[in-house]
């Protein structure tokens, strides 16, 4: 009686001194740094650098396979380097050295967008992610999360025959949507869109109602599905950065890092 009776007041002690903690972890996982996502980052003057650098957590590399080796380009020929360069072992190495890629517990997303469409792709791809411990792997009865997730985009076919082909894999893919469309699996955990093939909306002035009430609908059902959502082709500007967290768009598209980055500074340190 008397070990229970003096437990109670280190508990709450302890209790007490953890929410700090608590509450740092919360704000984290609730900043608006976690849906910016970098299109195209290859694009870009240094690749993956510049997207830490602006605090974004997902990117986007377009890979062909090239005589076993993948490397990474939008089109073909025009070579910005490999993907283990690029992006594998730059990610593990901050990992290692940090806990996760930005040292704060949460999630980074590599989007592999697959080019090359031929399966030989699939297995050389699998074998590469294969040697990154910090990458989430994927059965079809469990999700084992790590710092990094990578997912598949791009060719339908070959991201397709990606999750069926490997039993325990590094990635899940990416899909359209259809309101038909069955509940998540591990297999298939995110939409991608090209929102011009549903909205005439181009960021000029407010988003008409009826439009606004079709991305509201067609979110909802995406999250209730329990997939995310991105869209692709979006307008780049910041009426349509406020209207995806408005509305529940989990990553926002973006080909001007510097300027999303403060974008959403100041919607993190709350002002208008």
């Amino acid at each position: 009686m008397t070990r229970l009776m003096s437990a109670r007041p280190l508990a709450v002690l302890l209790f007490v001194a953890l929410l700090p903690v608590a509450r740092l972890r919360a704000e984290e996982a609730q900043s608006p740094f976690v849906h910016a996502h970098a299109h195209n980052d290859y694009e870009h003057p240094r690749p993956l650098s510049d997207a830490l650098d602006h605090r974004f957590y997902s990117v986007e590399a377009d890979i062909w396979l090239v005589e076993g080796r993948i490397l990474v380009a939008h089109d073909e020929g025009e070579w910005k380097g490999t993907l283990k360069d690029l992006y594998l072992d730059p990610l593990q190495a901050r990992v290692r050295e940090k806990g996760s890629v930005h040292g704060d517990g949460n999630p980074f997303l590599l989007w592999i967008d697959l080019k090359d469409g031929r399966p030989e792709l699939n297995q050389e791809l699998e074998d590469l992610l294969a040697q990154y411990p910090m990458l989430t792997v994927f059965t079809d009865e469990e999700m084992l999360e790590g710092p990094v997730t990578a997912i598949l985009t791009g060719d339908a076919e070959s991201k397709t025959r990606h999750v069926a082909q490997f039993p325990r894999r590094r990635v899940c893919r990416d899909g359209t949507y259809s309101a038909e469309d069955s509940p998540a699996d591990n297999r298939w955990r995110w939409v991608a869109l090209r929102w011009g093939s549903f909205f005439d909306w181009r960021g000029e002035g407010e988003i008409p109602p009826e439009e606004h009430a079709k991305l509201t609908a067609l979110v909802n059902d995406i999250h209730a599905k329990g997939r995310k959502l991105r869209f692709w082709g979006n307008p780049d500007k910041e009426s349509y950065w406020r209207l995806a967290l408005a509305t529940g768009i989990d990553l926002i598209n973006t080909d001007r890092l510097a300027e999303l980055e403060t974008f959403l500074a100041a919607k993190a340190a709350n002002r208008p």
